[in-house]
């Protein structure tokens, strides 16, 4: 996607952004300072970020914290209002996730990316909550269809973005009746070609296949700084997600169908998964794509404003994208006809050991 008219909407804006290691949150900070705002970036690991947004031009104070210690958080974004000297917009974005059955997750995984990908936000949105209702300013949640709709295989994460949805839309009532000024937005996106997939936990010690067809990173940061200019309450984003949420609220037995295929399909991959993976460890480079077959969206300008042109080649993209899916589909009928066995887990499992570094903060 491109901008159709001048940068700088965000000109002296102080931003603080977390997940920024990876992902969307690693594409939402290039957006973000090239719309002129002044970056503070929570992450575990810092030293991941600060080569690639000088690689890019960008400057950001960067702070480590691991968003699950409420009191790191508190000093971490004390810190970053000190810094900036004060905060205007607030970019919740870090999540970690685990990939299994939930009799093959271990718990602790499962418990894990709750903390993270739900909890972690709580922390920081109350630690800055005061500091945004002296300038009146703005939470900015990367939220995700399965704040919406159920995701088999991967029930933590589904349960931990159900959490935050219910969150934020309860503080947005909250903010309202205090009038304090304070708007919440949440962009909910589908599948996003980023490293989510290939950094995940596993509790079957396999990596998830990966989704034929995704957006690219670079339009879920874009709708953040769009929704940060101009705040909405949701944005259920992209067509390919539009349509699927349509489909779980008023054809619900027909979405269970094509979710268990996608079940299916996820489950269907066969190459070794990382051990611990990125609940429990950063990963070892800053990279925005996860090399998944991606693309812009036709439908996100219009339901972000005219300031975004889609690609003009996206159509074409995603009829490769669905002939490709169809000749994998084909190869892997057998396998997405029948379930694939579960292998329960059990706390004296190897696939669990070793791990809990506790070295995690990442971006969906």
């Amino acid at each position: 996607m491109t901008i159709d008219d001048d940068r700088g909407r965000l000109a002296g804006r102080r931003v603080l952004l977390t997940g920024a290691s990876s992902g969307v949150g690693l594409a939402a900070a290039l957006a973000f300072a090239g719309e002129g705002a002044q970056l503070a970036l929570l992450s575990r690991n810092p030293a991941v970020i600060e080569p690639f947004l000088e690689a890019h031009g960008a400057r950001a104070l960067t702070i480590p914290v691991d968003v699950t210690e409420r009191d790191a958080v508190e000093r971490a974004v004390e810190q970053a209002v000190g810094e900036l000297g004060g905060l205007d917009i607030v970019v919740s974005n870090a999540a970690a996730a685990v990939f299994g059955h939930l009799l093959e997750v271990d718990p602790d995984d499962f418990d894990r990316t709750v903390a993270v990908t739900f909890t972690g936000a709580v922390n920081v949105i109350r630690a800055a909550l005061p500091h945004l209702r002296e300038s009146r300013g703005t939470v900015v949640a990367t939220g995700s269809l399965m704040a919406r709709a159920p995701l088999p295989t991967w029930s933590a994460y589904a349960s931990a973005k159900h959490a935050l949805r219910g969150f934020l839309t309860s503080l947005q009532i909250e903010e309202l009746e205090q009038r304090s000024g304070v708007r919440v937005a949440m962009v909910h996106p589908g599948p996003i070609d980023t490293p989510f997939f290939a950094h995940a936990t596993s509790g079957t010690a396999r990596t998830p296949r990966v989704p034929p067809d995704a957006y690219r990173p670079e339009v879920i940061a874009q709708a953040l700084v769009e929704v940060a200019v101009r705040p909405r309450a949701e944005i259920v984003l992209g067509g390919e997600t539009v349509l699927m949420d349509l489909l779980d609220t008023y054809a619900r037995p027909v979405s269970q169908r094509v979710l268990m295929t996608i079940d299916r399909w996820y489950r269907s991959g066969d190459r070794p998964a990382p051990d611990p993976g990125a609940l429990w460890r950063t990963p070892g480079r800053a990279r925005p794509s996860g090399g998944i077959p991606g693309r812009d969206s036709l439908l996100a300008p219009l339901q972000l404003g005219r300031r975004l042109l889609p690609d003009p080649l996206t159509p074409l993209r995603i009829a490769r994208h669905l002939a490709r899916a169809g000749r994998r589909a084909a190869q892997l009928g057998p396998a997405l006809k029948q379930p694939v066995p579960e292998r329960p887990w059990n706390a004296g499992d190897a696939r669990t050991q070793p791990h809990r570094t506790e070295d995690a903060e990442v971006s969906v």
